[in-house]
């Protein structure tokens, strides 16, 4: 898992489907690819510095099921650029996955 810094809006957008897709650059030592998962999470930015991550903060994650390299390097890091996309959050369940199994039937007891 990957974690990239966001803001209260980025990280509302993606839970609630709005957002499915980010152009990130990728961490040396843990490659973005599918079935991998990113951690969005809430961070303030200061100029020229490192994301300074929220203690308690909100935070999403999603599972990644598409993952392009864009032939370019994130000029802040150095780090090669990629298009990651998921499944959006948020929707809601389509019936034939809410839908429980009914329950067994004890048999009748006779006197």
């Amino acid at each position: 898992m990957t974690t990239f810094p966001a803001n209260e809006q980025r990280i509302s957008d993606v839970e609630r489907g709005r957002c499915c897709e980010a152009i990130l650059p990728s961490a040396p030592d843990e490659p973005l690819s599918v079935g991998g998962s990113i951690l969005f999470a809430h961070s303030q930015a200061r100029a020229g510095q490192p994301p300074d991550y929220i203690k308690g903060g909100d935070s999403v994650l999603v599972s990644l099921t598409d993952v392009a390299d864009l032939g370019q390097t994130d000029p802040s890091t150095g780090h090669a650029l990629y298009r990651v996309a998921w499944k959006p959050l948020g929707q809601a369940p389509s019936p034939e996955t809410t839908r429980r199994p009914a329950k067994a039937q004890a048999p009748h007891k006779r006197p």
